[in-house]
């Protein structure tokens, strides 16, 4: 791979990027699922029932672009959602048994992924790596 020898950072996290969500997004397109919609069964997968506000901060996305993609996966038999008996202004969200199945498979995809993208690589070289990538991140929300 050649590197714009004046941006070579720029360069190297924009191939990054590209490459790992083109992998996901090639086997994820088998599932039926919109982009981002993956993230929201991973969510609860991990966590079970949550709010629709809590998806918001997890994953750092605008409420709108929640609340449009949870409409989509309710009607797609993915999940289902009710309001809180403690608050009626919080919807809860909550994988259904499709959604559960689906989500399985895609932590699967996921791990597989994580697999392929560190193939070759020492623990301590996926360390650095992480290290690195959260400082640079800190240092761009300067």
């Amino acid at each position: 791979m050649m590197m714009n020898p004046q941006f070579p950072i720029e360069k190297a996290i924009i191939n990054l990027i590209n490459s790992y969500k083109n992998q996901i997004t090639k086997k994820m397109r088998p599932l039926g699922l919109y982009p981002g919609q993956d993230m929201i069964l991973l969510e609860l997968l991990k966590h079970g029932q949550v709010s629709q506000n809590k998806l918001v901060v997890e994953l750092c996305v605008d409420h709108s672009t929640i609340a449009k993609s949870v409409r989509r996966m309710v009607s797609s038999d993915l999940i289902h959602t009710e309001k809180s008996t403690e608050d009626k202004r919080v919807t809860l969200v909550s994988l259904t048994e499709h959604g559960h199945d689906l989500a399985k498979k895609v932590e699967e995809i996921w791990v597989t992924s994580e697999c392929c993208a560190t193939d070759g690589l020492s623990e301590e070289e996926q360390r650095l790596f992480i290290e690195m990538i959260d400082r640079i991140t800190k240092n761009l929300n300067k």
